[in-house]
């Protein structure tokens, strides 16, 4: 089993992730919010330094600043 690893702030972006990589939403975790992209990504990095098998899997580019951030596990 590898745990999957991702930070997000629409929840569709999850939507489309899951469905192109074919995994099983119902092993979905959500985490947050985080109140900046930094946060995010500080939490992403340390679950990630802790998981053995682990993959880091998704970044959005853009940013909208009205949004929370909020993380995200799936197992595969």
């Amino acid at each position: 089993m590898r745990i999957i690893i991702g930070i997000f702030q629409d929840k569709e972006d999850v939507t489309r992730f899951t469905k192109q990589r074919m995994l099983d939403f119902t092993s979905l975790t959500e985490v947050g919010p985080f109140f900046s992209k930094d946060q995010a990504l500080l939490w992403m990095k340390e679950l990630h330094s802790r998981i053995g098998n682990s993959e880091i899997a998704y970044i959005p580019v853009q940013s909208r600043e009205a949004l929370k951030w909020y993380g995200f596990t799936f197992e595969e």
